[in-house]
């Protein structure tokens, strides 16, 4: 027994026959698997957004004007800040979020001007949650100029901007992780 493992073994003779047993030996069944795996993450990571598509009712989000203030600027100066708030209400079933809402203000029916409120440089997770059914209050500052026409708008923002009818419309972008919708609103005070 001892002199069979003293002998030296024979190297052993392969011999191919065929293309077919030279595929084999290049490729084993394990490469075989290993380069099936490696393509379906692969595809996976490239038609994950289509995978996984988040389907919402953007007619389900709901955008009111929730006040038009004063906070900066005096009868001296050219120009006032006005904070508009905007009272968001989710209603479908999960959680969303908005990148970028473009709106234009109209004050007593005349236009003020147009102004855009924009998340889009920040991350999903730093964006304000839509949370299903609680509503959550977003703001801007809108800069409103002087000019002759608008004279007597900037005083009554000064001296009394609750009496004034204030109006927005606009559109919003919505979106769950992996699906954005455009949703257009109008509001009044």
């Amino acid at each position: 027994m001892l002199l069979l493992l003293l002998l030296p073994l024979a190297p052993r003779k392969v011999l191919i026959s065929s293309p077919m047993q030279l595929g084999c030996l290049i490729l084993g069944p394990r490469r075989i698997a290993l380069f099936g795996a490696i393509a379906a993450v692969a595809l996976t990571i490239i038609f994950y957004p289509l995978i996984v598509f988040t389907p919402f009712d953007p007619e389900r989000v709901f955008i009111n004007l929730s006040r038009v203030e004063l906070t900066s600027g005096s009868e001296g100066e050219q120009s006032l800040n006005l904070e508009v708030a905007f009272n968001i209400n989710n209603t479908n079933d999960i959680t969303l979020t908005t990148s970028r809402i473009e709106y234009e203000l109209f004050a007593d029916g005349a236009s003020v001007g147009t102004d855009t409120l924009s998340y889009e440089d920040v991350p999903l997770n730093g964006r304000p949650p839509l949370f299903p059914n609680s509503p959550t209050t977003v703001t801007d500052t809108f800069r409103l100029d002087y000019s002759d026409q608008r004279a007597e708008l900037f005083d009554r923002v000064l001296n009394s901007s609750d009496q004034i009818n204030w109006r927005v419309s606009g559109t919003a972008t919505v979106e769950s992780g992996t699906t954005l919708l455009q949703k257009t609103f109008s509001d009044e005070l």
